[in-house]
């Protein structure tokens, strides 16, 4: 059975392409597309756009039918228009359940990152409930991968 990835930028859900797992509906992202932001804590790799600052906010709905032991939020600013390729993620906000119940609904909002490298032209948005564990910072594997969400936006991440 396949499931539809729903984005939205600000209430209205947008269908992506099918992600055969559960969903992470994007409900706000502040600020809107298009948006310059200068990141002045730390220096890239240690670059970070702080938890809590108000320099960006993405306020999320995630479902997975599945149930697991332990599962985790990772949110990736991505480049290039890839889902591989990022400069950012979620580090100091990486939200994690255990036990996740599948079959409901969770409400989260994820406003710390830290960014890799600068200037970063970001591309979209990249959020994935997952369970693997061990520390690996890339993308999990889609076996690995409870629910996934992608969003089309532009930001310009300056120093």
């Amino acid at each position: 059975m396949c499931i539809m990835v729903l984005v939205s930028a600000c209430g209205g859900d947008a269908p992506t392409a099918p992600s055969g797992t559960g969903t992470i509906t994007f409900r706000q992202v502040m600020p809107s597309s298009g948006g310059t932001m200068a990141i002045s804590e730390g220096t890239p790799p240690g670059a970070f756009i702080v938890r809590g600052s108000g320099q960006l906010s993405i306020a999320m709905r995630v479902q997975s039918a599945r149930n697991a032991d332990w599962a985790q939020l990772n949110v990736y600013l991505l480049t290039e228009n890839t889902t591989d390729t990022y400069c950012g993620q979620n580090l100091p906000d990486s939200p994690a359940w255990g036990p996740w119940v599948g079959r409901r609904d969770v409400q989260v909002t994820v406003t710390g990152f830290q960014i890799y490298r600068l200037p970063c032209d970001v591309t979209g948005i990249r959020a994935m409930l997952h369970v693997r564990q061990g520390g690996l910072l890339i993308p999990p594997t889609a076996t690995h991968t409870l629910a996934e969400g992608i969003l089309p936006v532009t930001y310009y991440l300056r120093r």
